[in-house]
């Protein structure tokens, strides 16, 4: 398996297909009033301690998942793409949301509402089905994501997290993936100080490992990347 696959496996939700191939009966229930909405970057999508009321799906855009730790910081454990759903969590759960979610980019996000959904969970076993094969392989997810901060170092985090985010922003077009996300948000997620950050980055570019314009950053040698993040030690 390529390092791409196993980054999908081991740090993606993959819940892009949950609605796939249901009869049409319950597909109606869930799109009877589901409604689009649009979020600038930098706004909320839901936040933690918030009673829920529906499940997302992104349509367009990046979304980044957050924890408040104690010391007012944010700690960023995921970053969602096109297709993926958010919150759906806190519904089956019937409990508060647990996170927050923000727009990274302008992003177009679908609304269903949580009575819709929760019919729709009751009405059709196969859904039922995969969503509680999605909560299992996420709580994988959210493991491998916490060994991260565990066995890598400050610098092996980073590449790592340069590479998560590659595979998050990636498009179909022959030209490098443009990762766009600022220091404080790379930051909170390698979980280091942004001045860390600042430094590890130098060095990726001295090594010609990136490039980077503004917030953007391009990776130009991604096989020197892998070998800097030691991602052997999670692909085992």
């Amino acid at each position: 398996m390529d390092v791409t696959k196993l980054l999908n496996k081991q740090y993606s939700f993959n819940n892009q297909d949950l609605f796939s191939g249901l009869p049409d009966s319950v597909y109606e229930i869930i799109k009877s009033n589901m409604s689009s909405q649009t979020f600038k970057a930098g706004e909320y999508i839901f936040k933690e301690d918030e009673k829920p009321t529906g499940v997302y799906r992104i349509k367009k855009g990046k979304v980044k998942k957050l924890t408040q730790t104690n010391f007012g910081t944010q700690h960023i454990f995921y970053i969602c793409k096109e297709s993926e759903f958010l919150g759906y969590h806190a519904v089956l759960s019937k409990e508060l949301y647990p996170d927050s979610a923000i727009a990274i980019t302008d992003s177009e996000i679908d609304f269903i509402l949580e009575a819709d959904f929760l019919r729709a969970v009751n009405e059709s076993h196969e859904l039922s089905q995969r969503l509680l094969k999605n909560l299992s392989h996420e709580f994988r997810v959210y493991i491998n994501a916490t060994k991260i901060l565990a066995k890598h170092t400050v610098r092996e985090r980073a590449a790592l997290n340069l590479l998560i985010l590659e595979s998050k922003f990636k498009n179909d077009l022959k030209q490098n993936t443009e990762i766009i996300i600022n220091r404080d948000d790379l930051a909170s997620m390698v979980g280091t100080a942004k001045e860390s950050v600042v430094r590890m980055l130098k060095d990726f570019k001295e090594e010609k490992l990136i490039t980077s314009r503004r917030s953007s950053i391009f990776i130009e040698d991604y096989n020197g990347l892998v070998k800097v993040a030691n991602f052997k030690k999670t692909s085992n």
